[in-house]
């Protein structure tokens, strides 16, 4: 049985049942004011959304300690770990960390740690693609240098209608981000090849949006043959980008998902992230 773990970047709970392999995910915490939110799924997005918004400081976020993974990663059977960008997160050293606390005891276990230098979709794809893979019958270093492979041509688009979080962080002043907002300026955003984040435009209007999110994707092209949209409480505008993408790329199939806690934060109330 191989064990797949990833953090709760991934947006995922469960994968489709398998007698080959199971899947687990650590979650991250986000600290607003007081509370404290563990991104389980038990948690309130709506709750934690509205704290974010009405809280004038700057949130926390913490990633799973080295701890949290040793437990998944000392199961019988080989292991795959998915981790947010290690340019976003400790969450990749956090897992390595706990990769060599089990290799001192079992030196000769299989556990990699897979840095998507993604978030959210893009990691979907990801595992996904191990789940493929090990149906297949693939040995463990093919897997983990076949998913490397992929990590590199995969690529995250994304899309913010908010802007609380970069206000609070510096990175938008509070007029500008005000105006923006109220006049429904979308940002739009890539995951570079180093896994951090770089503004590629803005657009005026949904509308707009997904025209801009769809001839984005068309310059870089579709590495898969899957695409994923992860959306926090828009499904209306998940649902018509879906549409434009089939329309555009044909013999792709694309796939809805809704945000778990931690990219609700980070993409905000109506938040797009695409990966493709």
């Amino acid at each position: 049985m191989w064990h797949l773990v990833a953090d709760s970047s991934c947006d995922l709970f469960t994968l489709e049942p398998s007698q080959q392999y199971d899947f687990q995910t650590v979650p991250f915490s986000i600290r607003i004011g007081h509370e404290e939110y563990i991104d389980t799924a038990d948690i309130s997005v709506e709750e934690m959304l509205t704290a974010n918004e009405n809280h004038q400081e700057a949130a926390q976020t913490a990633c799973p300690s080295p701890e949290d993974w040793v437990g998944y990663f000392s199961a019988p059977g080989p292991v795959l770990a998915f981790t947010i960008s290690s340019a976003l997160s400790g969450s990749y050293n956090s897992a390595c960390a706990a990769r060599a606390m089990v290799l001192e005891e079992e030196p000769e276990k299989e556990i990699a740690v897979i840095d998507t230098r993604a978030t959210g979709a893009e990691t979907v794809i990801l595992i996904r693609r191990a789940c493929e893979m090990i149906e297949a019958g693939k040995a463990f270093q093919e897997v983990v240098d076949a998913l490397h492979q992929v990590a590199e041509k995969t690529h995250t688009i994304f899309a913010l209608s908010s802007y609380h979080n970069l206000i609070k962080a510096g990175r938008v002043s509070r007029l500008i981000g005000f105006i923006a907002g109220h006049l429904g300026f979308w940002g739009i955003g890539v995951g570079t090849d180093e896994g951090e984040i770089a503004i590629r435009g803005k657009a005026r209007g949904t509308r707009s949006m997904i025209r801009f999110l769809v001839e984005e994707i068309k310059k870089t092209g579709v590495a898969g043959k899957e695409i994923f949209i992860n959306h926090c409480q828009n499904p209306e505008a998940a649902q018509e980008l879906k549409k434009q993408l089939l329309s555009a790329f044909h013999g792709v199939a694309v796939n809805i998902l809704p945000t778990r806690g931690l990219d609700s934060f980070y993409a905000e109330r109506h938040g797009l992230i695409i990966g493709y």
